[in-house]
């Protein structure tokens, strides 16, 4: 028989094992969860640098985050000083956690009426809410409720001290209590979304200065030639009209020598704008040509049928507009009048190409001149 001593010792190193074994099941487990961190940290990197489209980025990191992390959703929100709001910009929601996101990008949350935005903006810090915390206030436990959130937490997207929005990520389905390792992940996350941002934003607007007149803020000459191939292309493929506008400043040069060239730039600025409203927005193309001239794509638009044809009656709607405008010469003083020549001319009216429809309508220009100015010609063969 065995002495109970032995036994005892028997039972403790059973023990002993059985807790270093459940040790190490728990280590394994702890670094299995820091590798899934890191790897959602590597394929968020990656998706930055792979691409400049800032909302399909932003798109990927909001579902990178919810399937790695294994959370219900994952919002991405934009700041707007201005305003003190938020816009949603990217979301993603796990198909299990029932939540409808349609129509949620573009909705806008005003700061100071939730206090965990505002605690992101003010404070620099994350939010973090538990659905059975018994002093949660009344108001966010009714905005839970309202979503059925059972815990969130959201952290500001922060970039040289300036928070640019606010990563935000919830549970619905169990709760989920946030660790240390889930916030530090998260705000890692949270930094390369502001750089994502900052990035993106940099490179939309070195695009719109290589297309871009710096003066007046219309399209420039590269934009016109790249724009005008593009809707002859269409043209022909559908069969649809198109015309050209070329206008030009009567008498500039005289108004500059008058009155100084700054009042000549404020001339040009207020007719690109005069020009601008006169037309169709997100339809019709407006570029400066050069100097005082300016062009207009009409996609759809005759320029020989009918009298006066469609493009006729923008053309001399400009005109009108800018002869009745009064500009200011002597600063203080907007008494002077300033008129306009347009040119008109039609895809296959004579013209087949993008260069033969802008020589058209810069003919009909110079027809317009010859006339007496302050009118509209139309190039016919």
């Amino acid at each position: 028989m065995e002495q109970p001593g032995k036994s005892e010792q028997r039972r403790g190193r059973a023990a002993r094992l059985t807790d270093a074994t459940a040790a190490a099941a728990a280590r394994v487990t702890a670094l299995e969860k820091v590798i899934a961190q890191y790897q959602v940290l590597l394929e968020t990197s990656a998706a930055i640098t792979a691409s400049t489209d800032l909302l399909a980025t932003l798109s990927l990191i909001t579902r990178l985050v919810a399937e790695r992390l294994d959370v219900a959703w994952c919002d991405l929100y934009d700041y707007e000083a201005a305003g003190d709001e938020f816009v949603v910009i990217a979301c993603y929601q796990m198909p299990e956690a029932e939540i409808d996101p349609t129509g949620w990008l573009g909705t806008r949350y005003d700061s100071s009426n939730w206090s965990d935005l505002d605690a992101c903006v003010r404070e620099r810090r994350p939010s973090i809410w538990y659905r059975d915390d018994p002093e949660l206030p009344a108001g966010e436990l009714a905005n839970m409720d309202e979503w059925g959130e059972l815990s969130n937490m959201s952290l500001p997207l922060v970039y040289r001290g300036a928070v640019m929005g606010l990563i935000d990520v919830g549970e619905s389905r169990r709760m989920r209590r946030w660790s240390e390792d889930d916030k530090r992940v998260l705000q890692a996350i949270a930094d390369h979304a502001a750089i994502a941002i900052v990035n993106a934003r940099a490179y939309t607007r070195l695009e719109e200065q290589a297309i871009t007149d710096g003066l007046t803020g219309l399209f420039n000459r590269r934009c016109l030639n790249d724009r005008l191939r593009e809707c002859v292309a269409t043209a022909r493929r559908y069969r649809q009209a198109l015309s050209v506008l070329m206008l030009d400043v009567d008498d500039f040069k005289r108004f500059n020598d008058t009155f100084g060239h700054p009042q000549g730039d404020m001339v040009l600025v207020e007719i690109a704008g005069l020009v601008r409203r006169s037309v169709r927005m997100d339809i019709d193309v407006v570029t400066r040509y050069g100097g005082e001239e300016l062009a207009v794509i009409l996609p759809q638009t005759p320029a020989t049928e009918g009298e006066p044809s469609p493009a006729e009656v923008v053309a001399e709607r400009i005109r009108a507009i800018v002869a009745a405008h009064r500009f200011e010469g002597v600063p203080g003083r907007r008494e002077e009048q300033v008129t306009v020549s347009i040119g008109v001319a039609g895809l296959g009216d004579g013209a087949g190409n993008p260069e033969e429809l802008l020589a058209g309508a810069d003919k009909a220009l110079y027809l317009a001149k010859y006339q007496g100015k302050d009118r509209v010609c139309v190039f016919r063969v």
